[in-house]
């Protein structure tokens, strides 16, 4: 265990990190849906996922506002409820979590708004979730899976 109380453990032929990941863990990269998140080492299942940033001040990372008041173009990075988005507090400075691609076979799982692996991930591997787990409407839900 290192002073951060991340513990590694060596497999036969992995080395795995438990507990949290930190500010090393992701990358942002070219993938088959623009731009998405990778992971740059293995990260056992169940492992808190730091892609937010500082776990201690969630404040700072989504900002509710209205729909009308964001440039169509930004909705993308914004999870829709209808009149209003849960939004980046500051697109220009964007956490790699709001990169997060969809998939129906995802890697990750949301907890009380808070990441965790859902099987082990390889290292290289993209980090994907389930937008259905994101509390849109039934209409956004639907663009999600014509893709």
């Amino acid at each position: 265990m290192d002073e951060s109380g991340v513990q590694f453990s060596i497999g036969p032929l992995f080395i795995f990190m438990h507990k949290k990941t930190t500010e090393f863990s992701f990358v942002l990269k070219k993938s088959k849906h623009g731009v998405g998140v990778f992971a740059m080492h293995n990260i056992k299942a169940e492992t808190y996922l730091r892609v937010f940033g500082d776990e201690n001040n969630p404040n700072d990372v989504a900002i509710i506002r209205k729909k009308k008041d964001i440039p169509e173009f930004f909705w993308q990075y914004c999870v829709d409820y209808g009149e209003t988005m849960e939004c980046p507090s500051d697109f220009g400075c964007m956490e790699v979590g709001w990169f997060i691609n969809h998939s129906k076979k995802p890697n990750i799982y949301i907890r009380e708004k808070e990441f965790y692996a859902l099987r082990d991930i390889l290292a290289g591997e993209e980090i994907t979730t389930d937008y259905k787990l994101l509390g849109e409407s039934e209409e956004e839900r639907e663009e999600y899976y014509k893709k």
